[in-house]
């Protein structure tokens, strides 16, 4: 039995991962859940990356997009795309940072992860590797996963290396 027949796809790396996330993005119509511990600009800045984001939005204005990164300080250099990005789509794209000291210590706050329209799971049980899966169809862990993402949404705020964008 192979993933596609278990319903989900594992990923190997930068190229599996890139290829996933644009086919998440591609099936995307309302709203796009992202955690990530880690912003690689390998992935988060690739120039058809930010363009499938920049296309969908514009195909779909009530979009909205809501990341949970590390502070800025610790990405904003390497992911200049993504940093343009957040300041022409400031409606759409909501940013924040995770509140340290407010948030539990879970172990999937370690990984990474994006969920599109609560039916799409992207998920990195490694996200300095970029291994992990694909499950283009809805899950227990993409319901589990999607709740956590909410919990720590509530609890964070705008990133203060940021706020001089309106992000």
């Amino acid at each position: 039995m192979t993933d596609v027949d278990r319903g989900f796809t594992t990923l190997n790396g930068l190229d599996d991962s890139r290829s996933a996330l644009l086919d998440l993005l591609d099936g995307m119509r309302r709203a796009l859940y992202l955690y990530t511990p880690l912003v690689r600009p390998a992935l988060y800045n690739d120039p058809e990356v930010l363009a499938a984001i920049r296309n969908r939005v514009v195909s779909q204005p009530k979009m909205r997009l809501h990341l949970l990164l590390p502070p800025a300080r610790d990405w904003r250099n390497d992911c200049p795309g993504l940093v343009r990005l957040g300041e022409r789509l400031t409606s759409a794209l909501l940013l924040r940072t995770p509140n340290r000291q407010e948030i539990p210590d879970w172990p999937e706050l370690g990984q990474a992860f994006a969920i599109a329209d609560e039916r799409m799971l992207l998920h990195f049980s490694d996200p300095r590797r970029l291994i992990g899966s694909y499950e283009p169809r809805p899950s227990q862990r993409l319901k589990e996963l999607l709740d956590l993402f909410r919990e720590v949404w509530n609890r964070a705020e705008p990133d203060p290396d940021l706020r001089r964008l309106s992000l």
